[in-house]
C-alpha cells in the first residue's frame, strides 16, 4: 500500500468516525425532546417515569458518548 493510499483510508475512516460521532448526538437530541415531551405533556401515552428515563438517556448520549468515542478513537499525529 502506498503512502497516498494509506492517507486517503486515514482521512475516510476520520470522515465515518465523525459521522457517527454526529449521529450520536442527533439521537441524543431526538431522545432528549421526546423526553421532555413526555414529562410535560404525558405525550404518546407513556408516564411521566419514562419521559425521565427518555431524558436521562437522551442527555448522556447528547454529553458523553461523543467524548467517549473521541478519546477512544484519538490517533497519534504522525511524524
Amino acid at each position: 500500500m502506498t503512502q497516498d493510499e494509506e492517507r486517503v483510508q486515514d482521512e475516510t475512516r476520520a470522515q465515518y468516525r465523525f459521522l457517527i460521532i454526529n449521529i450520536a448526538r442527533i439521537i441524543g437530541a431526538v431522545m432528549l425532546v421526546l423526553g421532555l415531551a413526555v414529562i410535560a405533556r404525558e405525550a404518546f401515552g407513556l408516564p411521566k417515569a419514562a419521559g425521565y428515563v427518555l431524558f436521562l438517556v437522551g442527555m448522556i448520549d447528547f454529553l458523553l458518548v461523543p467524548v467517549f468515542l473521541s478519546k477512544r478513537w484519538k490517533s497519534t499525529p504522525k511524524p
